[in-house]
């Protein structure tokens, strides 16, 4: 199975662990999978494995070709991996497979192998590139296991005074190049060690040769395909969208070999000529929509070099929105219809042959042609057991193209504006397969969404970008990946093929024990991106980390990251609710709650299989009794890492993504699953639990940059952004911290909002607003906070600007007036420590810790 969303993985499915023993499963479409074996329909998960059987194994001395594992005093433990790369939700291991799957706890690791490459810059602020160094092997050629070819790493084993290495993987002794060859030191250690980054570093690049490439590195491509129907003009999306492309127009990746297109499309499709020879970029008009591959330009006429054909580019811009202002009127035919399918396959045809990025921008549903989508959202089906059949694309074309779009290199990126159902679940697709990014922005209005969305795509046009890529985990023999959650197309087995990928891209793979009881002492885990930059070189991305094993569960509870638990979670939930539906996807959440706690307390059933059943097989009510275990054991104290998983376990129950009820519009729902099935561990745990911060009382230093001595001193202070800048106090996320009297600004990493109270002293928000009143007549989509009018009003913008740097999307700042009857709804279901009005969440958070750590928890 090939799946954007989750791919699980069949052990009896590897036949061949190296990543690249051939070339040609680079980019060779005859590797491709067949579409008929990836059953996208309902996300159901085909398995595939990425491991060998496991050897029994682990000894003092090193023995010859017997396969053992180094041992973790063999390793040098000082070296680790940087958490924005790569991270474990787990320290230390269970080796006990049954101890493992009893405790319920998902064990798994989210990688983002180019995060902050580049320099991230954001209101005026620049955070520093992390160095990872370029290795270049030369002749002596990229150095790998020969049986499971993992690469070289700082956790391999050395014997034979440096002759041959052992690899952490699989325990193959392997010779060591002539070239390549070091002695010894008196701790086992080469002594050139800390002149080779890939030995003293855990992440690295190395620069690939031609065996990991079947064409040269083609320069990068950006083609934009936009919709200039009715919609686009009426809202000021075409002129939002000229304004980011010419903003970002000097600074798009790999200049000055990048080439662009365009073409827009309505009723008919409209093709532009931008040699640089012209004077004025050309249109050609393709209204008969069944035969317009005859009828198509050349793809070289239609793709200009950004340099040489600046001039041309700039003018086509300009002209865009005033060239279909007419589709305004009600009565012109391409003001309604739209071509979309058409269209793709047009734009496919042109950059089929050097593959690169298409931007897709959809202000409306499809109505003409192939990829045709009807009306099919159902508010009867919202909050029933059939709602998740909504959030499954109905017409295969999409998933179709999007495998194609994969086989060509081609990843495609989509931006849909309409206020009307646009069946975000369907277009999305595009962009599951194809490892790009969906964006949604209901009922677009450029006044108060067009910088969200400038900012938006200027990022995604200037970010650090890979093409042509692949991307594989391995880890020590006798764990298994036994599933991926992301965007990508899966090739062979195990090979994630990515046409495109970025320093945002995010993989979740999860670890499971293949054998009863690991033999190793320490389990390594590693990440390999091979992608062409921007620039035209070929690399490696790699990234390498180890997890010790331990043969006590309580050793292992005790060391769990909950925030990246929370993340790993929160996809679980989601493929289950997209496959069966969301009351199990609920229940899958809080089942695991619930016995991650027990076996904390020592209340480890090793007996006990749970189902999915849920809260609402127990009559809506969580915490129903099990049978009693015949042995009691004594009970331990939560331990201080799983203190936020009932808190956590019940905001992700009650989150955008999973809550029950009819206030979730569906195009909104699939919308909210495709982000969350791509976000990395920050921007989950502040999407499922928001920070909400009083701003009315925040002290005079809020708002200021903190010293890095007083952070020191006091690790207890809340700050962001790459300033430092204090934040104010962080509120409960309950109706029982708001204050009339006062202004609130709740942050879920996607938005921000700022809720005013009816009664807020009138100075005050002449302060921030510049108005000493908010009636109800006002527009509040127009306020806008007077920075420069006093100290307080510029504190509150420059809190607001440090959430918004770590986010590559903008978050827009919405306004939400006290008693303002649907804005003041919208924003209570971020208060989630409340009640709720759905079956499965109507606990506060106080009843719910108490249902999921009694001793009686669970489920009948």
């Amino acid at each position: 199975m090939a799946n954007g969303g989750v791919m699980g993985v069949n052990p009896n499915t590897m036949n061949n662990p190296g990543m690249m023993n051939s070339p040609g499963m680079m980019n060779n479409p005859g590797m491709m999978n067949n579409p008929g074996m990836n059953n996208m329909s309902n996300n159901n998960a085909q398995p595939t494995t990425v491991m060998q059987p496991q050897v029994p194994g682990g000894e003092q001395q090193h023995p010859d070709a017997a396969g053992q594992l180094p041992l973790l005093q063999d390793m040098d433990t000082s070296i680790v991996c940087n958490p924005k790369y790569m991270k474990s939700n787990v320290s230390k291991l269970i080796n006990s497979q049954a101890q493992l799957q009893a405790s319920k706890l998902p064990i798994g690791i989210i990688c983002q192998p180019m995060a902050n490459f580049s320099e991230h810059v954001t209101n005026n602020s620049t955070e520093p590139n992390d160095p990872v160094e370029l290795v270049d092997f030369g002749s002596t050629g990229i150095v790998r296991c020969k049986r499971c070819r993992a690469y070289i790493n700082p956790y391999v084993t050395w014997t034979e005074n440096g002759r041959r290495w052992r690899c952490n993987l699989c325990g193959m002794l392997n010779d060591v190049p002539s070239s390549y060859f070091s002695h010894l030191d008196q701790n086992g250690q080469r002594r050139d060690k800390l002149q080779r980054p890939e030995l003293c570093n855990a992440s690295v690049e190395f620069l690939a040769s031609g065996d990991y490439m079947v064409r040269p590195p083609q320069p990068p491509v950006y083609f934009f395909v936009i919709d200039v129907s009715g919609v686009s003009s009426q809202s000021g999306m075409l002129q939002s969208l000229v304004n980011a492309v010419k903003a970002a127009l000097d600074d798009i990746a790999g200049t000055p070999r990048t080439q662009i297109g365009f073409m827009t499309f309505d009723s008919s499709i409209h093709y532009y000529s931008l040699k640089s020879t012209l004077k004025a970029p050309q249109m050609l008009v393709v209204s008969d929509l069944s035969d317009g591959a005859s009828l198509q330009p050349l793809p070289e006429d239609l793709l200009g070099n950004i340099e040489d054909s600046k001039n041309i580019i700039l003018t086509l811009l300009d002209s865009l929105p005033h060239m279909f202002s007419g589709n305004n009127s009600s009565n012109a035919i391409a003001s309604i219809n739209t071509c979309t399918g058409p269209a793709l396959m047009g734009a496919k045809r042109i950059i089929q042959h050097v593959g690169g990025k298409l931007l897709l921008f959809q202000a409306s549903l499809p109505s003409i042609g192939e990829g045709t989508l009807k009306p099919r959202e159902n508010t009867r089906l919202l909050g029933t057991d059939k709602e998740h059949m909504l959030l499954n694309a109905e017409d295969p074309w999409y998933r179709n193209a999007a495998i194609e779009f994969s086989r060509v290199q081609v990843g495609v990126d989509t931006y849909i504006f309409s206020a009307q159902y646009t069946d975000v679940a369907t277009l999305s697709v595009l962009s599951k397969y194809t490892a790009g990014s969906t964006y949604y922005y209901p009922g677009f209005d450029s006044k108060r969404d067009g910088k969200k969305f400038e900012h938006d795509l200027t990022h995604n046009l200037t970010r650090t970008t890979g093409f042509e890529a692949v991307f594989r985990v391995r880890a020590t023999r006798g764990v298994n990946v036994s599933a991926f959650y992301g965007n990508y197309f899966i090739r062979g087995t195990d090979l994630l093929a990515l046409p495109n990928t970025c320093c945002d891209s995010v993989f979740t793979c999860e670890l499971s024990l293949e054998e009863a009881t690991l033999q190793a002492q320490v389990i390594t885990v590693q990440s390999a991106l091979l992608y062409t930059s921007a620039s035209g070189e070929r690399r490696i991305s790699l990234h390498t980390m180890i997890i010790p094993v331990t043969n006590n569960i309580h050793d292992m509870l005790e060391t769990v990251d909950m925030d990246c638990t929370l993340n790993i979670m929160a996809k679980q939930g989601i493929d289950v609710a997209q496959k069966i539906g969301f009351e199990p996807g609920r229940a899958r959440i809080h089942s695991t709650a619930v016995d991650v706690l027990k076996a904390s307390q020592g209340r480890l059933n090793m007996n006990n299989q749970m189902g999915l059943g849920g809260p609402q097989a127990m009559g809506g009510q969580y915490g129903a009794n099990r049978a009693p275990q015949q042995q009691q054991q004594q009970e331990r104290p939560i331990p201080e890492s799983l203190l936020l998983l009932p808190l956590y376990a019940m905001a992700l129950q009650k989150s955008l993504a999973l809550r029950g009820g009819q206030d979730v519009r569906i195009d909104e729902r699939a919308y909210y699953h495709a982000l969350a099935l791509n976000m990395d561990v920050e921007d989950s745990k502040v999407f499922v639990y928001p920070r909400m911060f009083s701003l009315h009382d925040m002290t005079a230093d809020c708002g200021l940059p903190v010293d890095n001595n007083e952070l020191i001193n006091d690790p207890s202070i809340q700050y962001a952004g790459p300033d430092h800048i204090k934040l104010p106090n962080i509120l409960n996320l309950s109706h029982d911290r708001l204050d009339s009297n006062g202004i609130i600004l709740l942050d879920n990493g996607h938005d921000l909002f700022m809720w005013i109270g009816r009664t807020v002293n009138p100075a005050l928000l002449t302060n921030i607003f510049g108005v000493s009143t908010l009636d109800n007549n006002m527009d509040l989509s127009l306020l806008e906070i007077q920075s420069e009018s006093c100290d307080f009003a510029y504190r509150v913008q420059t809190v607001i600007n440090a959430l918004r740097a770590k986010r590559y999307r903008y978050m827009q700042l919405h306004f939400i007036r006290e008693g303002d009857g649907y804005a003041d709804a919208f924003f209570s279901r971020y208060l989630v420590e409340d009640r709720a009005n759905f079956p499965g969440g109507n606990m506060s958070y106080g009843e719910y810790y108490g249902a999921v750590t009694r001793p009686t928890a669970g489920y009948q």
